[in-house]
């Protein structure tokens, strides 16, 4: 008994060892036919995500991912970079969907207004250019328009113009007061002398804008707007001045009358 008792112990770092053995063996295989099946996976699918500017079909050939390429061989920065040249996107995500697909998700920039230049160009409200596109979803947009120098047009970048940047001011606040005031506004246009003029989109009524309290003119246009003219109509305009502090100065065109709204 005392000899059996003696030789126990040692058997058991020895079966401790060959389960130790047998783990590592299962471990390495294990390792080895996931490496031989990752490798055997290829891609099937390109699948694109939150864009409504930029067409999928643009964004499949900037990302230029090919077909039946293996899946885990593909460079995913590489492919998020080259999707992220287009000035129209903020941010861009590409990810491996195993077994056999590539998403590609992308948060666009959206404008607030278009540029007429040499080219037309967008701007979104961190005063940011972007370049031409073709979508139903810009078609609708205030134009900014006049002395805007072309230094500052240059999509991926955004504008330091004081002038540029308080004509984008206007489009912006009219967006937050209402998508109704918003469509109202056609044109915002700086003129040789740094003063600025908005055109209405129904009857494209003049409003002499001037420069600074922006906030509180575009309040006034609005509220003016709902009391006063869409009663009389827009096409009874001749036109708005919010040059005057704490007034609206109209001129309707029915016996050329003036008239001051405080």
């Amino acid at each position: 008994m005392r000899k059996e008792e003696m030789q126990e112990p040692a058997r058991r770092p020895r079966a401790a060892g060959l389960v130790m053995a047998l783990l590592l063996i299962a471990t390495v295989g294990v390792a080895l036919g996931a490496s031989l099946w990752t490798r055997d996976l290829v891609v099937k699918e390109v699948r694109v995500g939150g864009n409504r500017i930029v067409s999928s079909g643009e964004i499949y050939a900037l990302a230029a991912i090919p077909k039946n390429h293996r899946l885990y061989e593909v460079d995913l920065n590489s492919a998020r970079k080259r999707v992220l040249a287009n000035q129209f996107f903020r941010g861009v995500s590409v990810n491996r969907d195993v077994p056999d697909r590539i998403s590609i998700t992308v948060d666009e920039r959206v404008p607030i207004a278009a540029i007429a230049g040499e080219r037309m160009l967008y701007i979104d409200a961190d005063r940011m250019v972007m370049p031409p596109a073709r979508s139903e979803f810009i078609f609708d947009l205030p134009v900014l328009t006049g002395a805007i120098p072309q230094s500052e047009c240059v999509p991926g970048k955004r504008v330091t113009s004081e002038l540029f940047i308080e004509a984008l001011q206007i489009v912006s606040v009219a967006q937050k007061i209402s998508d109704d005031f918003f469509r109202l506004i056609s044109e915002v246009h700086i003129d040789a002398g740094g003063n600025i003029e908005i055109f209405t989109s129904e009857s494209g009524v003049p409003v002499l804008f001037g420069r600074g309290d922006v906030a509180g003119k575009m309040v006034k246009l609005d509220a003016f707007w709902n009391e006063f003219v869409h009663e009389r109509g827009a096409q009874e305009l001749q036109y708005i001045d919010l040059r005057f502090d704490d007034q609206v100065v109209v001129r309707w065109n029915e016996a050329k009358e003036f008239a001051s709204h405080r």
